[in-house]
């Protein structure tokens, strides 16, 4: 649990410790809430989606979310598009 000096101010680096101290369960919870809540926080009204793109990115989110197992990780994605360019590229070039 945060906690908060006689002032109630925390540092910007209080803060990131006690978010990497939380477990993968908490930061997820974390990460929702802010997300949910960043117009407000931030005060940015401009983010410049439609209500169906927000609600494309929610539904995203929460298969995301509900089957972590479905996502692909980051890491080697530029190398696998490019290996399906080239894929379908070869397909291609040999059905002339």
């Amino acid at each position: 649990m945060l906690r908060f000096d006689k002032l109630n101010y925390v540092s910007l680096e209080q803060l990131e410790s006690a978010i990497l101290g939380l477990t993968p369960e908490e930061r997820q919870r974390l990460a929702v809430w802010f997300e949910e809540n960043r117009h407000e926080l931030l005060g940015d009204e401009s983010d410049g989606l439609t209500k169906e793109q927000e609600a494309e990115v929610i539904r995203r989110r929460d298969l995301a979310v509900a089957h972590p197992e479905l996502l692909e990780p980051w890491d080697g994605t530029i190398e696998r598009v490019r290996e399906r360019l080239h894929e379908f590229h070869r397909q291609k070039t040999s059905a002339r």
